[in-house]
């Protein structure tokens, strides 16, 4: 259950980055979270996009994370993964291959 609380502290603190701090640094941030994620897996040696890339991935492992802490006893697993390939599919076809 630690490892779900400092996952989310983690997704909240770098999303508040994001949106309040990098957001005046950089005027890219400032044209919206979805076009700058799509682009950040090309320029990952700039600071901005390695952290928007990586909230992204916490975004995404968020359901495994709360799944596997709450159901990691029981058969329910199974389920979770299942939820987790499936809403990692669609949020990362949403995200790069939108048009």
């Amino acid at each position: 259950m630690i490892l779900v609380l400092i996952h989310i502290f983690l997704l909240i603190g770098l999303s508040f980055y994001i949106f309040f701090v990098a957001k005046k640094k950089e005027p890219l941030v400032s044209q919206g979270f979805f076009p700058t994620l799509s682009e950040s897996p090309k320029h990952l040696k700039a600071p901005v996009h390695f952290i928007v890339f990586f909230s992204f991935l916490l975004f995404l492992l968020l359901p495994l994370t709360l799944g596997l802490s709450l159901y990691l006893k029981t058969d329910g697993n199974v389920l979770v993964v299942i939820f987790f390939i499936i809403w990692a599919y669609n949020w990362s076809k949403y995200v790069f291959l939108r048009e």
